[in-house]
């Protein structure tokens, strides 16, 4: 048998017990998970000042990615604190990089009881170039912004995927626990 395809021989009986175990990614595509629908039933609420909206706009492709109708059950409540900070300070006193930190806090409540599911905080930070050239210290800034609300919206649709899947096995267990 050549190396190749004993790799391939061996890559299989690797990964052929997992496929029947149950085992997920823990990083799976939310769009396809269990708690997909639940997902999509999340109304994502306005958001203030321009990065906010840039939040809201991912969230709202994140949560319902095919744009496929749901009756809202939930609404996601998020406020953002942002701050500019100078690092990188030269003899001069002229800094060289720039940092953006956003901490955003959000709150999953149930539309029909007004109730509070879930609540969390997370904090991002990145850095970019402060140039001589205003223009260019601009677009660094804002590609900062971007590469920001892409992290935070990965952790907050993560973060919703794994409260709406333990929801659902909890619901499961006690149904199943009610069923003689």
């Amino acid at each position: 048998m050549n190396s190749t395809g004993a790799a391939a021989a061996l890559f299989l009986w690797l990964v052929l017990p997992l496929s029947g175990c149950g085992w997920e990614r823990l990083y799976a595509d939310p769009a396809t998970g269990p708690a997909s629908a639940d997902l999509r039933a999340i109304r994502v609420a306005p958001i203030a000042e321009r990065i906010g909206q840039r939040l809201e706009m991912a969230l709202r492709n994140a949560l319902n990615p095919t744009g496929q109708p749901t009756p809202y059950r939930y609404t996601l409540a998020t406020t953002l604190s942002y701050s500019l900070s100078n690092l990188g300070l030269q003899s001069q006193g002229t800094a060289t990089l720039g940092r953006i930190d956003v901490t955003s806090t959000s709150h999953l409540v149930e539309n029909r009881g007004g109730q509070t599911l879930l609540s969390f905080t997370l904090h991002e930070q990145n850095s970019f170039q402060l140039n001589p050239n205003q223009y260019s210290t601009v677009v660094g800034e804002d590609d900062a912004q971007v590469r920001t609300v892409a992290e935070l919206a990965e952790e907050i649709v993560l973060r919703l995927n794994q409260f709406m899947q333990q929801r659902a096995a909890q619901a499961a267990v006690k149904k199943a626990e009610t069923v003689p």
